[in-house]
C-alpha cells in the first residue's frame, strides 16, 4: 500500500493522472461500518478496473478546530494504516489538518484534492462533512458530481444492537469499562500498543509474574480496573490480565505466570488485546 502525505497548500509538480476510487473519512478504529464503507469503495473499484485510496486526515479536525490536543484514538495514524492495508486500499492519502486547511472552502477541497487528484468516484459516510465550518456535505457533494467528472456514492448507517456503529460510541463503551462489548462494533476486541519493561535484575528473579507496560500512542483507555488481557509480541501469545489502578495514563501493570515467555521481547513493542473487564473478587491468582 502506498501512503502519500499532503500537506495544504499542495505542492503545484504532485499530480495524480491515474484515475481511482476515493473514499473519504477520518476513520477512527476503522471499524464495522468504515469496514462496510471500504468494501463497498472496494467493489466499485474493481467494477471499474481502477485502484482504490483513501483519504484520512491527521491530526483529528478537533484538535485544530477546538484546541482538544490532548484527543485520543482508537487508532493512532499508524495503527489506522495498517488497517486499511488489510482491507487492501492500494494507496492511502494522509492529509495533515492545519488551521489553513480548515479555512478551505468545500468548493475549493473538491476543486484541489478530488478533481485535481483524478479521483472518479467518492465514497462516503452518510454524516460526511468537509470544508470551512463544515459547509459542505454529501449533499453538496452530489450537486457538484452533477457538473463534474466523479460520481458519489453514499453509505447509510449501520446499526447493532439499535446502537448506530460509530467511532464516538465505542470510544463511550472502552472508557466505561466496557471492553467486551466492543467487538460487536468494532468488528475485533480492542488493541493498544506499547512496551514492557522488566526489572534489572530480570535473569537474577526466580519467577516473574508481573512487568510494567508503557503504552505508545493516544489511545482510548478503559477506566481503572483489572482486565483480562491477551499480550502477544507478533510471535508468542500469552494469556494475562491488566491492572490500571492509578491515574497515570500510560503505565499499567501486565500479570501473568507466563511472563517468562517473554523475556526475550525486552523494550520490543508489543500488542495488548481488551477481553473484558474483570471484579476483583472473581479473580483466580495467578502465580499458582
Amino acid at each position: 500500500m502506498e501512503i502519500i502525505h499532503l500537506t495544504h497548500p499542495m505542492k503545484e509538480h504532485f499530480d495524480m493522472q491515474e484515475p481511482h476510487v476515493m473514499a473519504l473519512g477520518f476513520f477512527d478504529g476503522v471499524h464495522i461500518g468504515h469496514q462496510f464503507l471500504l468494501q463497498q469503495a472496494k467493489k466499485i473499484a474493481h467494477k471499474n478496473n481502477c485502484k482504490l485510496s483513501v483519504m484520512t486526515f491527521d491530526p483529528h479536525p478537533s484538535e485544530i478546530i477546538k484546541g482538544e490536543t490532548d484527543r485520543k484514538y482508537l487508532t493512532p495514524l499508524s495503527s489506522k494504516l495498517e488497517e486499511m492495508s488489510q482491507i487492501g486500499v492500494d494507496k492511502v492519502f494522509v492529509m495533515k489538518f492545519t488551521s489553513l486547511f480548515a479555512s478551505l472552502p468545500a468548493s475549493e477541497f473538491i476543486n484541489q484534492y478530488i478533481i485535481k487528484l483524478h479521483a472518479t468516484h467518492i465514497v462516503v459516510g452518510f454524516d460526511f462533512n468537509f470544508g470551512y465550518k463544515a459547509q459542505g456535505n454529501v449533499n453538496y457533494l452530489r450537486k457538484a458530481s452533477r457538473y463534474n467528472p466523479f460520481k458519489v456514492t453514499v453509505i447509510s448507517k449501520r446499526v447493532t444492537n439499535d446502537n448506530k456503529i460509530s467511532s464516538t460510541f465505542i470510544r463511550e463503551l472502552i472508557s466505561e469499562g466496557d471492553v467486551h462489548l466492543v467487538p460487536y462494533y468494532l468488528g475485533k476486541h480492542y488493541e493498544v500498543k506499547g512496551f514492557i519493561n522488566y526489572p534489572k535484575d530480570l535473569y537474577r528473579q526466580p519467577r516473574l509474574n508481573s512487568m510494567a507496560f508503557q503504552i505508545q500512542g493516544k489511545y482510548v483507555l478503559p477506566k481503572q480496573g483489572l482486565y483480562k488481557v491477551e499480550i502477544t509480541d507478533g510471535c508468542k501469545t500469552i494469556q494475562g490480565f491488566l491492572n490500571h489502578n492509578s491515574s497515570h495514563e500510560i503505565r499499567f501493570e501486565l500479570l501473568s505466570n507466563k511472563l517468562e515467555r517473554l523475556k526475550e521481547v525486552h523494550q520490543k513493542e508489543i500488542t495488548v488485546k481488551f477481553f473484558n473487564r474483570v471484579a476483583y473478587m472473581d479473580t483466580i491468582p495467578i502465580w499458582n
